[in-house]
């Protein structure tokens, strides 16, 4: 199976390099390259990817103000921040708005060929810093007592707990003696009983009273 990806970059070098990077990969088409968000809309309905990679700070409509539109009309689209720093707090707005994930463009090719894959296929692993930094947004660090967290099972808020101090789908596997697929199978009910889309939105469901 092919899956078709936008791009969102202003640097053309950095545009090129990714789509070179990209197309050497025979499962990833790129449907397009895009120096600005101005009509990121307009070309997600046109194209329908299957993932968008989006710097943030791009001339005229910025990534953020591209991932709000988008999340705000197709909540199930796929979108992976692109960028430069990891402590920036552009990138937890970014994880607030909903974005599926990020990889740091210092990243190896094979890092970020992996964190598209991780995306497309429902995972959206955050580094500490960046769960930290969700943490610090929300102080009261326990989680909700609401319908949705009581529906969750134990194994499930532990797996939300580990989620939360940031670890990844594998470290989690690793922590609990368990498969990679069953956790990944134990994150998709978990968002499916949060009614969230990804790994921040659960957390901040989970933390948010």
């Amino acid at each position: 199976m092919k899956y078709k990806v936008l791009i969102f970059e202003d640097n053309f070098l950095m545009q090129e390099s990714l789509k070179a990077l990209l197309e050497m990969n025979e499962d990833i088409i790129v449907a397009g390259v895009y120096d600005n968000a101005k009509d990121i809309l307009r070309i997600y309905e046109q194209m329908v990817p299957d993932l968008i990679i989006s710097d943030i700070d791009m001339p005229e409509t910025n990534g953020l103000e591209g991932l709000k539109q988008v999340k705000a009309k197709y909540p199930e689209a796929k979108v992976m921040i692109f960028t430069v720093f990891e402590d920036n707090d552009k990138v937890l707005n970014a994880i607030c708005l909903g974005a599926n994930g990020y990889v740091l463009k210092s990243s190896t090719a094979d890092k970020i060929t992996e964190s598209i894959f991780d995306v497309i296929n429902g995972g959206a692993p955050l580094t500490p810093s960046i769960a930290s930094k969700i943490l610090q947004h929300f102080p009261k660090q326990r989680f909700a007592n609401n319908k949705e967290m009581e529906s969750l099972t134990a194994k499930e808020k532990e797996v939300l707990e580990l989620l939360a101090k940031g670890y990844s789908y594998k470290m989690i596997a690793a922590q609990l003696d368990k498969s990679f697929e069953t956790i990944r199978s134990q994150i998709k009910k978990i968002y499916k009983k949060l009614n969230v889309q990804s790994n921040a939105e659960a957390i901040i469901k989970a933390l948010n009273k």
